[in-house]
């Protein structure tokens, strides 16, 4: 499941990255690697070549789902990016894909 809501950021899971109490509703993540292709829906003029996340703590209220919220705390987060070719960048496609993305996410 983690893979499916976090499948456009993250590599892929390893159960070894993962501790989960069922009891106390805690989920934490470490050391995930970040997809290179981040970056690629955004009209932005760079690309990432590399990123990690160190910890992510998730605090999913189990016995008071309705009036307690859900808190998620990213930290030790890394990313190096690097700029597109000149060639590689045109801010008209670019803004194009970034529309289209949004628009197909949002319906």
């Amino acid at each position: 499941m983690l893979n499916k809501v976090l499948g456009d950021f993250i590599e892929n899971i390893d159960p070894a990255q993962l501790n989960i109490s069922i009891t106390n509703g805690k989920v934490k993540l470490t050391n995930m690697k970040l997809k290179s292709t981040l970056f690629a829906s955004l009209p932005v003029p760079f690309s990432l070549a590399y990123g990690q996340v160190g910890l992510i703590n998730l605090t999913i209220p189990v016995w008071n789902m309705f009036s307690s919220p859900l808190i998620i705390e990213v930290s030790d987060v890394f990313a190096l990016v690097k700029p597109k070719h000149v060639k590689e960048w045109n801010e008209e496609v670019e803004e194009k894909s970034f529309m289209s993305s949004t628009q197909s996410k949002l319906e």
